[in-house]
């Protein structure tokens, strides 16, 4: 049924926005945790990325668990996860309790990311998988910015529990959406049918794809994260240096659904990646060199943005149904490696280098990175090379 599965397709909109909205709580009120929690920046930096880093050691076991149980049960356990944390981070009395509590809620969005990019895998396959996995990934940055003016109004009017709680509620929210996603009645019969392991050439093809989604999205957020800073440094005022990246944001949040819809449409995703990466890290290295700052943002912003359904697109390519919960953790572990030792070594890089156009710099590395690694997964997706691959590593694990 058509119409089915784009209906599914706004359930996980709406469960990956809770992620969104959930993890940008903390940000929204980080002056209020440090005064009633009596903690600093550093441990408010923690707080930030612990929702980030289970995904490192969960993605590969929640994919593991994804052959063994239905994606619905995962999805409906992760986002209890979710509404379980923001509850007792509301209720959190001092900094242990606040982080156990963003740990046990990054577990849970960590399975949720997982198992909607895989039911989006498995209802658009053949398809139009390229749009649907671009409208997938806005999910998160408008669950994100969504959360910036409510959460703030929340805090003004009855204090930093109560964005707490509106996170338990969006997660909960969210589960009740997700709890009536119908299942495809041929997953019944495959839920012990995966694999132990992938073939060897799809596992390189997987780790390829998983690293070039990495590092596409870890040179977004060193771009939005160090270009305010460099604007300053190149004598923009705070407001306007804000103002700049926050408009970049908005066009790469526009780009990556119409972006991912072009892609659709013209059915070359490895060409759509190797064209607008590149394009986005000329365009970031023009930013450093102060060459037209303001187009240069914009230009980064509409060109980034087509990358991730693209890159999302490829592991569908190569992964069986029955492999791709264990595909997708593989895909997943290498995302939140990156996204977890990235910025300290882009940190490291600044501290160096004594400015902030250092992670800039590293980030427009990063997308120039992204052909050579998309090229290599399309060489290795010829169905010959792919076959022998496969069993040159069968052969040689038998003996």
């Amino acid at each position: 049924m058509p119409g089915q599965r784009w209906m599914i397709l706004a359930a996980l909109f709406a469960a990956r926005a809770a992620t969104g909205f959930q993890f940008q709580s903390v940000g929204s009120t980080a002056t209020m945790l440090m005064q009633d929690l009596a903690i600093d920046y550093s441990e408010i930096g923690m707080l930030l990325g612990a929702y980030l880093l289970p995904g490192v050691i969960v993605a590969f076991p929640a994919g593991v668990l994804g052959q063994r149980f239905r994606d619905k049960t995962l999805g409906l356990v992760g986002l209890l996860l979710m509404a379980v944390s923001a509850a007792v981070l509301g209720a959190a009395e001092g900094f242990a309790v606040a982080l156990v509590a963003r740990i046990i809620g990054g577990v849970g969005a960590t399975i949720v990311g997982l198992v909607a990019t895989k039911i989006t895998t498995d209802r658009f396959d053949g398809r139009e998988i390229v749009l649907a996995m671009s409208i997938l990934q806005v999910s998160w940055p408008f669950g994100a910015m969504l959360a910036l003016p409510i959460q703030a109004c929340i805090a003004q009017l009855w204090g930093w529990p109560a964005v707490m709680i509106s996170g338990a509620l969006c997660a909960g929210a969210a589960l009740g959406a997700f709890a009536l996603v119908p299942e495809p009645s041929e997953q019944k019969q495959r839920t012990v049918s995966g694999r132990s392991r992938l073939p060897g050439g799809v596992l390189v093809q997987v780790v390829i794809a998983g690293t070039a989604w990495g590092a596409m999205n870890l040179a977004c957020v060193l771009f939005f994260s160090y270009a305010p800073l460099l604007l300053v440094a190149q004598g923009s005022s705070s407001t306007a240096a804000a103002s700049l990246t926050s408009l970049a944001i908005w066009f790469t949040i526009v780009s990556i659904p119409s972006g991912g819809y072009l892609v659709h449409r013209s059915g070359r995703p490895i060409a759509a990646i190797v064209v607008c990466s590149l394009v986005a890290a000329v365009a970031l290295g023009l930013f450093v060199a102060e060459v037209h700052p303001t187009i240069s943002c914009m230009v980064f912003g509409v060109f980034v943005g087509p990358l991730s359904g693209a890159i999302l697109s490829l592991p569908s390519k190569v992964l069986a149904p029955r492999d791709r919960a264990l595909g997708f953790g593989v895909f997943y572990t290498c995302f939140y490696a990156l996204m977890a030792l990235g910025p300290l070594a882009a940190g490291y890089l600044q501290d160096v280098w004594r400015s902030p156009s250092a992670a800039l710099i590293a980030g427009a590395a990063l997308l120039v990175a992204a052909p050579p690694l998309s090229l290599a997964f399309e060489f290795l997706s010829n169905p010959h090379r792919l076959a022998r691959t496969n069993r040159d590593v069968e052969l040689r694990a038998a003996s």
